[in-house]
């Protein structure tokens, strides 16, 4: 199972901090398990570097650069994702943050790449935080960065 945390960066941090990744995905890792009361100085630092989503703003950008179908389910806020050959993925929409989660590496490539037409900002993290990397529209390389 392929599942990523992917994250919109504020822009002038993700210009500053695109060849420094580690330190972001840090931040990221221990907000993630931090306890109180470290966990709020985290929340806020993250809070600072990230950007809110919009639900609509990404609809229409993945219905734009997605080859697939894209489905939304408001009461969960997330998006059910299918590609030509039928494989299919679930974005689900979180305040600061997307979780990715499908079984097709290469439909969670296709979402990956809309999604970096969308803002070059957005950075993708795996769910136990040992790979990442910025989402761009090049089809070479790594699958999603």
């Amino acid at each position: 199972m392929v599942r990523y945390w992917i994250y919109l960066l504020n822009e002038e941090v993700a210009s500053y901090y695109r060849n420094r990744t580690e330190k972001i995905v840090e931040l990221l890792r221990e907000h993630q398990c931090a306890k109180a009361p470290l966990k709020s100085i985290c929340r806020k630092q993250v809070e600072f570097i990230t950007e809110r989503l919009s639900f609509s703003r990404l609809e229409l950008g993945l219905k734009q650069y997605f080859a697939g179908s894209v489905n939304k389910n408001l009461e969960r806020n997330m998006f059910i994702l299918r590609n030509e050959i039928g494989d299919e993925a679930l974005l689900i929409v979180q305040k600061r943050r997307l979780l990715l989660v499908t079984d097709s590496q290469s439909i969670a490539s296709d979402i990956c790449h809309a999604l970096a037409q969308v803002s070059p900002s957005f950075l993708a993290v795996d769910a136990d935080f040992d790979d990442y990397g910025w989402l761009t529209n090049s089809t070479g390389g790594r699958k999603f960065a």
